[in-house]
C-alpha cells in the first residue's frame, strides 16, 4: 500500500473537507485542485491549490522544522453576490479547522484511497481574501473571481 507525505496528506485533507462541505451546502458549485482543470468546468467553481510550503525552525538551535502550508483558494462565481457569499461561507466553514488524514492507496496505481484520521489542520493566518480586479480585458470566467490565501498548520 502506498503512503503519501505529510504535505500531500495536508493537501488532500483540505480538498476533501472543502469538497464534502461544498457538496452539502451549495448545489451546482464544482471544485478542482489545479488551474489546468478550470477550463473543463463552468462557473461557479472553487479551485483549491497548495502553492507553497514554509519551513520554520521549531526552536532556536533545533534541527526540527514545523511546516506551514500555503493554500490559494480561488472562487470563480457567476455574480458579485455569489462571490461574496461563497467566500464568506468558505471562511466560516474552515475557520474552526478540519480533520487531517493520513492517506494511502489501496494498491499501486489504484485510484482507491484510504483515509485515516491523524490530527487536525488549522488556519495559522490569512494572507489575503480579496476580489481579483482584471479591468476591461479580463476573461468572462474571471469576472467574479475571489482569491483567498491561507497558511495552514497540521497538529494533533
Amino acid at each position: 500500500m502506498g503512503h503519501y507525505s505529510t504535505t500531500r496528506n495536508c493537501e488532500l485533507s483540505t480538498l476533501k473537507f472543502i469538497e464534502d462541505n461544498l457538496a452539502t451546502d451549495w448545489s451546482g458549485v464544482s471544485i478542482c485542485k489545479s488551474w489546468s482543470q478550470l477550463d473543463k468546468v463552468a462557473n461557479p467553481v472553487v479551485c483549491v491549490s497548495l502553492t507553497d510550503t514554509n519551513y520554520n525552525r521549531e526552536e532556536l538551535g533545533s534541527t526540527t522544522y514545523r511546516n506551514d502550508y500555503v493554500f490559494t483558494i480561488d472562487i470563480f462565481a457567476t455574480s458579485d453576490g455569489m462571490r461574496i457569499d461563497l467566500s464568506d461561507w468558505l471562511m466560516n466553514t474552515i475557520n474552526s479547522g478540519w480533520t487531517y488524514y493520513t492517506i494511502a492507496q489501496s494498491a499501486p496505481k489504484s485510484r482507491t484511497l484510504t483515509y485515516t484520521a491523524a490530527g487536525k489542520c488549522r488556519i495559522d493566518s490569512i494572507l489575503d481574501n480579496s476580489k481579483v480586479e482584471l479591468g476591461q480585458v479580463g476573461d468572462i470566467k474571471d469576472k467574479y473571481h475571489q482569491s483567498i490565501v491561507l497558511i495552514v498548520t497540521v497538529g494533533c
